[in-house]
């Protein structure tokens, strides 16, 4: 199953970031994150940023008892702060909440794609009426900072609804340590001009030059993007390519060339 935000497969959202109500403070309590129910797989993983894999430090791996520490709400829960000059965003700590079991320990070095944690109900998700396995998920600027817009790691809109596929992915292509030098040639289009910034924006954060990449346009509304890149590169587009559903549009093309 392809990884979309923190979670491989389906994706719930139950209570979305920046509203107010749910079951406690008679409507006035602010929501910080945003309530991801993981519908297929129940791990939570290191997020993309747009597509791009970015890395960072466990500052904790924990659970609070003392309720006096506001951070008892959240149950077992993960904090990743992010390695600097990767965004362009305000973020720099990621935050994963309500666990029942973590997979990393404070100190350890992760990126995009590895395992952080099992979803649960502990801390405050458990009095939830009724409660329900999730993982609360919120972006901060600073560690006692307020919630921020977690989208960009989401992967989905910031909205209720049922995110993500749980089709089984194609076999993976022979990556092998004698292939990680190959130069892949990549086409994706036809392509929106939404879609076609996004693919822009990943090459731009690869610094791809001219004569490594280009953006055609294919007709008034629709462009097609083609790159000579590494192997290592083209998994970052084939990464985006997958979140958006391009691949089972039959919209990314690749082939090792040398």
């Amino acid at each position: 199953m392809t990884q979309t935000g923190i979670a491989k497969g389906r994706t719930r959202v139950r209570y979305g970031y920046s509203r107010f109500g749910w079951t406690r403070g008679g409507g006035k309590v602010w929501h910080g994150g945003s309530d991801e129910e993981l519908l297929d797989d129940k791990t939570f993983y290191m997020p993309y940023y747009k597509g791009k894999s970015i890395s960072g430090t466990v500052t904790r791996a924990r659970i609070v008892t003392d309720r006096c520490n506001p951070t008892w709400e959240w149950g077992y829960y993960v904090c990743v702060q992010l390695d600097a000059n990767q965004t362009p965003d305000a973020v720099n700590f990621l935050y994963f909440c309500h666990a029942s079991k973590l997979l990393v320990q404070q100190g350890q070095q992760v990126r995009s794609g590895d395992a952080l944690g099992i979803m649960g109900n502990s801390g405050n998700a458990a009095l939830a009426d009724p409660p329900f396995e999730h993982v609360h998920f919120e972006v901060r600027a600073t560690a006692t900072g307020t919630g921020l817009d977690p989208t960009a790691y989401t992967g989905h809109a910031n909205a209720v609804g049922t995110y993500g596929s749980a089709e089984e992915d194609a076999p993976a292509e022979d990556v092998s340590v004698d292939k990680l030098d190959t130069i892949q040639l990549l086409t994706v289009g036809p392509l929106t001009v939404g879609e076609a910034a996004q693919v822009a924006a990943l090459a731009g954060s690869m610094l791809l030059g001219a004569d490594r990449y280009s953006m055609l346009q294919v007709d008034a509304a629709h462009f097609a993007a083609t790159m000579n890149v590494s192997n290592g590169d083209a998994m970052q587009f084939l990464a985006l390519a997958q979140r958006n559903g391009w691949d089972k549009l039959q919209r990314y093309h690749s082939r090792f060339v040398g």
